[in-house]
């Protein structure tokens, strides 16, 4: 006993002097601080914590577009500028990187994607497109992951596509029964939007054929008679397979892997568009992996012999969904630049691949959408929730001072949006709110200069037009719709602020295919769809950094290379200004830096 004393004694006094250190360390810094900001954050700093020169560098920032070199000091941004200038910052501590020629710019912004979702799906059965050819190889996957279960063990599988996937018919449920007859099995689509369950895994949740469809646009498909046909539609009807799988993950370990992802990919910040946890833990699993960055700085930490303060791999920013209000917190002003929720987000129509994309002409009656795709000849889709109650829940959200942001991509849909975005601002204005609507497949040219007025901004998902275009063309909506849609260029031309985004688990989260495809507007088979809608590449940047970074009211701080912001960057093995923009998909990510702090490929 008098030992285990007289060792919490000292652990007792180690603690005490180590916050004794950092506070008097803190100190001095706070004094230092408040200097930052006077002529390049004043000659009083002996010099950077790093110095970046000897490559291309795009600031993103229109004062100074261009410079040979930047210098950082405490995680932000120091000078900016022309080498001499930026190295009377060097000191004897100064870590000093020479591009060698590649390219420094802002980190990437993903401005709408579920990191929440692709964690739930990390470790599904692939069987989407991007990993399987043929028809053949989608159902020898499932085959091989049944034989390799245990009767009554779930089997959750992803990425079901017959649009990438050429053949590809949609399952009954006799077809999944006869595969897996002891097995519960659940296949959901690459879109999110619909699913196809067996027989035993209706019983798994208590769906029976007289259970009432949950809510509008969103249901369990009957046959003639009444009968399930295995075909699920729309979110609400998925989610009783979500609440249950849930408790089967290791999501906080699914979740860091995917975050890793991000940085990987040059992503030094994200926007979940909709938490789909109805669950405060993750909320709180979300806010422990993007802790703000302390108040002591790096060379602080040496000087007293601590290990360096392991930043975040991005910061987080999260709208929560509008069913979800609970997990609001009391006041809009939450959170730190690490971590924050912004707004809230709302459905208004659903996908074109479900034929829930709501929309004033029907879609085509082929054979992809009636045997692929479960669509109904004449099929217009619907909005999700009734118009009247979306003003009303959005009011009262806005009125709040919370930022708005609405998925809606049919024409029909994002016309109802405008006109209950107009009514509300109208009603109750607020200074710049910075409302967004996501995704817009299918935006009228009179919408856009709306929504200019209204101060609206918007958020493409522009690789439907790589993965889908040729598909959207001759089966879904047809050349004339097909060649308008994505109207990124119509947007720019009305200096409207918009960016682009891929809604992982959507599509893979890559900012350079988002790039490339904005800039030439190709399918991955090489056809070129709406030439007039193309942007150059730096506009392209622009939506994956400030652009993205205005939207969530964060520009004064992040998307460029500016003396005051945070040193959030990217390395690239090439300029994507200078090679063809065909190839800027092939560009690679060299690093990704947050806060002055390499935090892919490695940990410093």
């Amino acid at each position: 006993m008098k030992i285990t004393t007289v060792y919490k004694k000292l652990r007792f006094q180690l603690y005490s002097f180590l916050i004794f250190a950092i506070f008097i360390m803190s100190f001095f810094c706070s004094c230092n601080h408040t200097n930052i900001n006077k002529e390049a954050f004043n000659n009083s700093i002996k010099g950077a914590d790093m110095i970046f020169y000897g490559g291309n560098i795009i600031t993103v920032d229109d004062n100074k577009p261009k410079a040979e070199a930047i210098a950082i000091y405490n995680g932000k941004i120091l000078v900016v500028g022309r080498e001499n200038e930026v190295f009377k910052y060097q000191h004897e501590m100064t870590k000093i990187i020479d591009l060698r020629g590649k390219t420094l710019m802002p980190g990437f912004i993903a401005s709408h994607t579920h990191p929440d979702l692709s964690a739930y799906l990390y470790t599904f059965i692939d069987l989407s497109g991007f990993t399987n050819l043929t028809p053949e190889d989608v159902w020898s996957k499932l085959k091989k992951a049944v034989d390799n279960s245990k009767p009554g063990k779930w089997i959750i599988c992803r990425g079901f596509d017959p649009m990438l996937v050429p053949g590809l018919k949609a399952p009954k449920i006799s077809d999944i029964d006869a595969i897996a007859p002891e097995n519960p099995v659940a296949i959901i689509a690459q879109s999110m939007h619909s699913a196809w369950f067996n027989s035993l895994a209706f019983k798994k949740l208590g769906i029976t054929n007289s259970t009432p469809d949950p809510a509008p646009g969103s249901y369990y498909q009957k046959d003639k008679q009444g009968k399930l046909t295995g075909f699920v539609a729309e979110t609400a009807a998925i989610q009783p397979l979500t609440k249950t799988v849930m408790g089967m993950l290791n999501m906080k370990s699914n979740i860091i892997k995917v975050l890793e992802d991000y940085s990987r990919k040059g992503f030094s910040s994200i926007i979940t568009a909709g938490l789909y946890s109805e669950n405060r833990k993750l909320l709180l699993l979300y806010e422990h992996l993007s802790t703000g960055h302390p108040k002591i700085t790096h060379r602080m930490l040496q000087m007293i012999g601590l290990l360096p303060y392991r930043t975040p791999t991005v910061r987080h920013f999260i709208y929560i969904k509008s069913d979800t209000p609970h997990l609001l917190p009391d006041s809009v002003e939450n959170g730190d630049d690490f971590f924050k929720i912004i707004g809230v987000k709302f459905w208004y129509d659903g996908s074109p691949y479900t034929g829930s994309m709501y929309i004033k002409e029907p879609y085509l009656d082929s054979k992809l959408m009636k045997e692929g795709l479960i669509i109904q000849s004449g099929s217009v889709g619907k909005s999700v929730i009734e118009k009247n109650k979306f003003y009303e829940q959005v009011s009262n959200f806005h009125k709040k001072g919370w930022q708005l942001a609405v998925h809606a991509q049919g024409d029909r849909a994002i016309e109802d949006v405008i006109q209950v975005y107009e009514k509300i601002m109208t009603a109750t204005p607020i200074h710049n709110p910075r409302h967004r609507i996501e995704h817009v497949l299918l935006f009228p040219p009179k919408s856009i200069e709306k929504a200019k007025s209204l101060g609206i901004s918007l958020s493409f998902h522009i690789n439907h037009l790589y993965y889908y275009g040729l598909a959207l063309q001759k089966d879904i909506i047809g050349p004339i719709r097909t060649s308008s849609m994505l109207p990124v260029g119509s947007a720019q031309r009305l200096n409207l602020i918009y960016s682009i985004h891929a809604d992982q688990p959507m599509y893979p989260e890559d900012p350079l295919s988002l790039l490339t495809t904005a800039v030439t507007r190709k399918t991955k088979e090489g056809i070129m769809i709406g030439i007039e809608e193309k942007i150059s590449v730096m506009e392209a940047i622009k939506s994956l950094t400030i652009y993205a970074a205005w939207q969530i009211g964060m520009d004064d701080k992040l998307g460029s290379i500016s003396p005051g912001k945070y040193a959030d960057l990217v390395i690239l093995d090439k300029n994507p200004l200078e090679i063809d923009p065909n190839n800027i998909r092939n560009i690679n990510i060299i690093e990704t830096i947050v806060n002055g702090v390499k935090v892919w490929p490695n940990h410093e």
